[in-house]
């Protein structure tokens, strides 16, 4: 989802699914479920429509829209608005935000909720002239879009869309199962982080990995898959549990 999320409608994201008009389907954003229309579907407590059955899924399997989206630190918000803006959302007082900031006045819990209100309203006005420099130049180089908590946010991702193409031909062989396989491991870190989001592409969104299944989806990849997968987790592609027993893309 996050490769494309300037081509998503804000409503379609504050559903959590979207309208797959060629299927005639409704499909999660963060995970493979569909939910074809004219079937049923069994639900906690009875049964639903497929549109229906689409936002009880983003509700159980991802904890929500809000959740889904905040998680994956898509927005670009400093920590501590995130935390505001989560308490908000649980219907949190002033007084109980404060104290979950350790302690904090009232009037910086203002100031925070205030400044969220005035990044909406940027982001609107931004979000029309992005839309109306593609509109006037459809050929404007994009570039990557790297998890927000990748641990290289400097000169090395900033990677247009024709540079990946270009890094990933030199290196990467479709296999006839649909899978890839590296033709070989390069010497630039930005070409390194290409190759990583391309593999970190194998994963699903919302879906838990036992190691064992990490390791199956990363042999045919490369020769050594467990630096590959170190190479994943160091980078934030991956997250795991302490005691490595489930696996998951973020």
């Amino acid at each position: 989802m996050s490769d494309h999320l300037y081509e998503t409608e804000i409503s379609t994201l504050v559903d959590g699914f979207r309208r797959d008009g060629i299927e005639d389907s409704y499909r999660c954003l963060y995970c493979e479920a569909s939910f074809v229309e004219g079937m049923i579907y069994g639900v906690e407590g009875g049964n639903a429509e497929a549109k229906m059955a689409a936002s009880l899924h983003v509700a159980r399997a991802h904890d929500g829209a809000f959740a889904a989206l905040l998680t994956r630190r898509t927005a670009g918000l400093p920590a501590v608005q995130e935390k505001v803006l989560q308490l908000q959302y649980e219907g949190k007082s002033d007084a109980e935000i404060a104290q979950a900031l350790g302690g904090k006045s009232g009037s910086t819990v203002r100031n925070h909720r205030f400044a969220l209100r005035k990044r909406e309203t940027e982001s609107r006005a931004f979000l029309a002239l992005m839309r109306l420099l593609d509109r006037k130049r459809p050929d404007t180089p994009r570039f990557i879009e790297y998890p927000a908590v990748m641990a290289a946010q400097d000169e090395r991702a900033m990677v247009s869309e024709s540079e990946a193409k270009a890094v990933e031909s030199r290196h990467v062989r479709a296999l006839p199962e649909g899978g890839i396989s590296l033709t070989g491991w390069p010497k630039k870190q930005k070409d390194k982080l290409v190759l990583l989001h391309l593999i970190a592409g194998l994963f699903q969104e919302g879906r838990r990995y036992t190691e064992k299944e990490v390791n199956a989806i990363l042999a045919p990849v490369w020769q050594d898959h467990v630096t590959i997968r170190r190479y994943l987790i160091e980078y934030r592609f991956l997250d795991r549990k302490t005691d490595c027993s489930e696996y998951w893309r973020l």
